[in-house]
């Protein structure tokens, strides 16, 4: 199986292209809120609308992403693309959903896939060249994707000066990553320290920023980066990352053990704005808020989640049933 990149699209969603908006499309509310198969039948619906049309099949391609029903998904896009003339945002698309499908095949199967994953990102760089989702997303293929799968470090050095022209702050959070991945953690500390002070344009950018800080275990630098970001006005571009940050914030207070009823009002929080079952912290939020009432010595509310989660398919996520499972038997 090929280490390329997984898309999520409840993370990388990028709607501004859109002629659907929150205000007046249930389908888009009920995508918005993760309420996959009602939104799902009314785009269903929507094909035959040919005004629709179009964005119907992109919502109910990333509809099948994040349902994990990645065929479906490949079948929506490519009808996408057969509507022309296309936009950035479509071609990414297809392009995370070739990737997400290699993630997810054999290598023989994987190989051809992640070079129409990479044909596709870079058929966006060369059709809509300041476009900074379709460098990024690019960039960071050529990066993160071993050699005998098109990954290239100097392809990808390439793309990283294009989008330090157009999105220095895009450019500088990934160097970051870049920088640490190398080894060089002194540097990359030091570049996240100077973003730290600046004001972000991007809820993804002070996302993955606070995230680099957490998981270097600089917890008191990442917390004021998650407050900032809790407390920011949610739009379907960035919903995902500021609703996401009051389960961090929970996670790190129960952590340090500083405030457990904090801890466990955020984190309540967060599954009141976020309980969608295929997101990739469902089960790790509804853990983590069991083991915060444990911690404030509610027994009887932690049995009630871990019953819970027993109840549920958790074992499609190895990782999480293996710490789930460890976790319990050390309780």
């Amino acid at each position: 199986m090929l280490m390329v990149l997984t898309i999520s699209s409840a993370m990388y969603v990028q709607a501004n292209e859109s002629t659907l908006s929150v205000a007046d499309n249930p389908g888009v509310v009920a995508f918005s809120q993760g309420r996959y198969q009602e939104a799902e039948d009314y785009f269903s619906q929507q094909l035959a609308n040919p005004v629709q049309k179009n964005d119907s099949l992109i919502y109910l391609s990333r509809i099948a992403v994040d349902t994990g029903r990645v065929e479906a998904a490949v079948e929506h896009i490519e009808a996408v693309l057969k509507l022309e003339p296309n936009t950035a945002e479509e071609i990414v698309l297809a392009g995370d959903i070739y990737c997400n499908q290699a993630q997810q095949s054999s290598m023989f199967s994987a190989l051809g896939l992640a070079k129409k994953c990479i044909a596709h990102y870079e058929a966006a760089v060369q059709q809509f060249p300041e476009n900074t989702h379709a460098l990024a997303s690019a960039m960071r293929f050529y990066f993160e994707a071993p050699g005998f799968a098109c990954g290239s470090s100097k392809k990808g050095d390439e793309l990283l000066a294009r989008l330090d022209k157009l999105s220095p702050e895009d450019a500088n959070i990934y160097r970051v990553f870049l920088l640490e991945k190398e080894g060089k953690s002194d540097a990359a500390m030091a570049l996240a320290d100077k973003l730290s002070q600046q004001q972000f344009q991007s809820a993804r950018n002070q996302y993955e920023l606070a995230r680099f800080y957490r998981d270097k275990n600089q917890l008191a630098h990442a917390m004021p980066l998650y407050e900032s970001l809790r407390n920011k006005p949610a739009t379907l571009e960035n919903k995902w990352y500021v609703n996401d940050s009051l389960l961090q914030l929970g996670e790190i207070l129960l952590a340090e053990k500083q405030d457990i009823r904090r801890s466990i009002e955020l984190m309540e929080e967060y599954k009141q704005k976020n309980n969608n079952p295929h997101d990739q912290h469902y089960f790790w939020s509804s853990w983590s808020l069991a083991q915060a009432y444990k911690a404030n010595g509610n027994e009887a509310k932690y049995a009630l989640l871990v019953k819970q989660i027993q109840t549920e398919d958790y074992a499609k996520n190895p990782e999480f049933a293996k710490r789930f499972e460890a976790g319990i038997k050390a309780n």
